[in-house]
């Protein structure tokens, strides 16, 4: 629903890029729920901008599968099933098991105080769970992962793992739905893994590092979703 949009404030960064990430963050918290229209004149009227930034941010969010269009170039809130989740969920774990191949050849001392300050900070949500956000944590976790897929020296493995990025803070959200996790000590593991530099085990240690979660992640939209099913059946 539009009324849950709060108008755009004046930020240090493009207008269509707001845009994006405030539409983005509504679709994946289901304040703009899979299947509704979306009419640019409406959107730009709720965030107050022009026509002209919403066309852009419809635009990546199509290229990225958040939206759909039909056969008139009506937009729509995508649907997602298990099946489209499952896909996302397995084509990150590959293409992470490349960039985490081929990043730690190029990774220095510094490159691992880095990542250890971020993990750090992870600690410090995980200790205080009541006051935990996912969005901070989701933060956390992609500068972690791009600053790896910095390091691969793939520019096109790079620029794949970012079109997905909307579909992985998906997944953070589902996640967090569905119960507290480590996300410090998994991170730890990826860094060990890092430093050892065995590149034969990359595909191993991304598949555990993503699809336990993710397999949690779809039980509970599983779950929502028949819960949300049983509600509309009650209020018709």
């Amino acid at each position: 629903m539009l009324s849950n949009l709060s108008p755009i404030s004046s930020r240090p960064q493009r207008l269509s890029d707001q845009v994006y990430e405030t539409l983005c963050d509504a679709i994946v918290e289901g304040k703009l729920p899979p299947g509704e229209r979306l009419r640019e004149a409406e959107v730009a009227r709720a965030l107050r901008v022009s026509r002209t930034p919403v066309r852009a941010a419809f635009a990546k969010l199509i290229q990225q599968q958040m939206l759909r269009t039909n056969a008139s170039g009506a937009y729509y809130v995508a649907e997602w099933d298990r099946k489209t989740l499952w896909e996302i969920a397995t084509l990150r774990a590959a293409l992470e098991s490349l960039a985490f191949s081929l990043a730690p050849q190029n990774l220095s001392q510094e490159d691992f105080d880095y990542l250890e300050g971020i993990i750090r900070q992870m600690e410090e949500m995980d200790a205080n769970p009541a006051s935990s956000d996912y969005k901070r944590m989701a933060q956390f976790d992609f500068q972690f992962h791009t600053y790896i897929w910095s390091r691969t020296g793939h520019d096109l493995l790079e620029q794949a793992l970012e079109n997905i990025k909307p579909q992985a803070h998906y997944y953070m959200y589902l996640t967090r739905q569905a119960g507290q996790v480590d996300y410090a000590e998994r991170h730890r593991i990826l860094i060990q893994f890092l430093k050892q530099g065995d590149r034969s085990q990359a595909n191993e240690i991304m598949l555990d590092h993503i699809l336990p979660s993710a397999e949690k992640a779809i039980a509970w939209w599983e779950r929502r979703q028949e819960e949300m099913a049983e509600e509309q059946e009650l209020t018709e």
